[in-house]
């Protein structure tokens, strides 16, 4: 294993900068001192606040900053032409189920188009290493969320056959507990607004991992740049959400037993219990190591023309087309 105490060689991209997991590589990168961290997030507030912070912590450490899509080619043109990046990071993505089941041609365009991008032109410029990150609703992927990011993993897969300069790693993770887009938050609001806590089922239950341990794995990840392919977490933490519920309300000093807790009923597009990998993956354990590789059994198939009528049937908001499209993507 390699040493990262620091990272005085690294300029390192992250896109999707100011979310909860971006912010987290951000400020963990940035305290190893890297050469230049370049910032990537459509959001003018997220970034604001995080570069603000940055100034107070790590002012010695040279930062550029860009508000702008990743789904932007000449964007992206422009920044893998005018910095040696050494490692991307790629966090940005919409990951809210329910917003992309009825928002697919954005979900698409974003997920897909833009993490396809990244790809591609860190391959271009021969990037030493691109990790993406991944999400367990793309495993036998029931919704548009899912379905968008089990492509990505396709399509990073499909470029490691004719990669050689750059290793590609797609880390496939789990609930990230205390996020923006998790359960937690959520919850927190409900209680300060002494509103009853709302749960999709009794017996819905997550998988979960700290930000701390996110950042664990990636740092990992960045030492060894051998590595390429699929990987998720080794050590994960199983919770039903009633479980989260109790927790929460005793952060506020609140009797669980007491406070109104309201279940409603779970959409179609969500399953009571995700899962890491599939029944035709297996794990390979790593010594000393916080992530497990996974390897498929089954013969490997991309559609490239599909992908490319799947993004053009997005672009032109084309729904039903695209989404016909996406779900074929998905089907191998």
């Amino acid at each position: 294993m390699n040493d990262i105490s620091l990272l005085t060689n690294e300029t390192l991209l992250i896109t999707g900068a100011a979310g909860s997991i971006g912010r987290e590589l951000v400020l963990g990168f940035a305290f190893k001192k890297p050469k230049r961290l370049i910032l990537v997030d459509i959001s003018e507030t997220g970034l604001h606040s995080l570069l603000e912070e940055l100034t107070v912590k790590f002012s010695e450490v040279t930062v550029s900053y860009f508000v702008e899509s990743v789904c932007n080619a000449d964007f992206l043109n422009h920044l893998f032409a005018n910095f040696k990046i050494t490692s991307v990071f790629h966090a940005a993505a919409y990951k809210h189920v329910s917003l992309m089941q009825e928002n697919t041609c954005a979900a698409i365009t974003t997920n897909i188009l833009g993490a396809q991008l990244l790809i591609d032109y860190s391959i271009k410029h021969k990037v030493n290493q691109v990790v993406v990150i991944s999400t367990d609703k793309a495993v036998n992927p029931i919704n548009t969320m899912g379905r968008t990011k089990k492509v990505v993993e396709d399509y990073l897969k499909f470029r490691l056959k004719d990669c050689v300069n750059t290793k590609l790693i797609a880390l496939r993770l789990c609930n990230v507990y205390g996020s923006a887009g998790s359960v937690v938050p959520v919850f927190k609001k409900r209680i300060e607004q002494n509103l009853p806590i709302e749960i999709k089922d009794k017996n819905l239950v997550r998988d979960f991992i700290s930000l701390t341990r996110v950042l664990e794995i990636c740092e990992y990840l960045l030492a060894n740049k051998e590595l390429e392919g699929l990987f998720i977490p080794k050590k994960t933490e199983k919770k039903a959400i009633t479980q989260i519920a109790t927790e929460v309300l005793h952060a506020f000093a609140v009797d669980a037993k007491s406070y109104p807790i309201v279940f409603t009923k779970l959409p179609k597009i969500e399953k009571l219990e995700e899962e890491l990998w599939s029944s035709t993956e297996s794990r390979n354990f790593i010594d000393n190591s916080p992530v497990a590789a996974i390897e498929s059994s089954t013969d490997f198939q991309f559609d490239f023309k599909m992908l490319l009528d799947c993004l053009a049937a997005a672009q032109i908001y084309s729904v039903e087309n695209a989404e016909i499209k996406l779900v074929a993507l998905t089907s191998f």
